[in-house]
């Protein structure tokens, strides 16, 4: 491949990496089962959720439909809320509609992600990620800062298929 080629075809990833999520929806495209496995919350019920959390909270931020990536991690995503549903909320904000929140909180792409503890964040985890990657993240938190954990829950028992 010549040195043009390349160069714009590193052009073009990199703006498709870069660009926003789009949240429009084609006529062939339909909400299903699985864009709905994270509760979507608006600011002010996030704002509630923190204040009374007993447990971490993990914030997705992404668009329901029309990003390549959001669509990506959302099978990773259910299996981790269905692994961690006893010690941590998961849930979802539309990027597009909370960008301020998002880029105050160091999430500059979708989807990110942010662990709150204590109603505290502890990290924001930008694109490219796995659901290993985070759940590993949460892991380390949780042991680190001592937040509760429940009896016989490991991410070290071999069970993530990730």
């Amino acid at each position: 491949m010549s040195y043009d080629a390349h160069l714009m075809s590193l052009i073009t990833s990199g703006l498709i990496f870069f660009t926003g999520c789009s949240d429009s929806m084609t006529p062939s495209q339909t909400p299903s089962a699985d864009l709905i496995s994270l509760p979507v919350v608006s600011e002010s019920e996030l704002t509630d959720l923190l204040q009374n959390a007993d447990k971490p909270v993990l914030i997705e931020f992404s668009v329901m439909t029309g990003c390549f990536r959001c669509d990506e991690m959302r099978p990773e995503m259910k299996q981790l809320r269905e692994m961690l549903h006893d010690r941590v909320n998961l849930v979802r904000m539309d990027f597009n509609a909370n960008q301020a929140l998002a880029a105050s909180l160091g999430a500059t792409v979708c989807p990110s992600y942010v662990l709150f503890s204590n109603g505290q964040p502890l990290w924001t985890e930008n694109y490219p990620v796995s659901g290993r990657v985070i759940a590993s993240r949460i892991q380390q938190n949780l042991t680190s800062h001592s937040l509760q954990e429940s009896p016989g829950s490991s991410f070290e028992d071999g069970s993530s298929s990730f």
